[in-house]
């Protein structure tokens, strides 16, 4: 276990955060922050899957076998790398929020 030091302000500001201890409100803070952002990575990969009619997965698949029209085209060609990387960064985020639900419930 680290020690940190806080700043006055902000441990004042912890008053306002439910939890029992320091260690139990900074759980919860770090909770609630990968929570946004997976939201946020949700909604920029329901903007893929609208605009294509798939998942990622199946997209890949597709550009692979050379499915996906105008597959070089820069539009097509970002749209992939930025929605590798959202379907990236949600499955770090589900993991790592089921890593700190398992710490916290023991």
């Amino acid at each position: 276990m680290k020690t940190i030091a806080l700043a006055d302000d902000m441990v004042d500001s912890l008053a306002l955060v439910p939890g029992k201890d320091v260690e139990e409100k900074f759980s919860r803070l770090l909770e609630n922050t990968f929570v946004l952002n997976l939201r946020e990575c949700e909604d920029y990969l329901f903007k893929f899957e609208s605009k294509y009619g798939m998942d990622f997965k199946s997209f890949a698949e597709l550009w692979e076998q050379g499915g996906i029209p105008e597959k070089y085209s820069h539009e097509v060609e970002r749209d992939f790398m930025e929605w590798e990387g959202f379907t990236m960064e949600r499955s770090k985020l589900l993991r790592t929020l089921r890593n700190l639900k398992t710490k916290a419930a023991s």
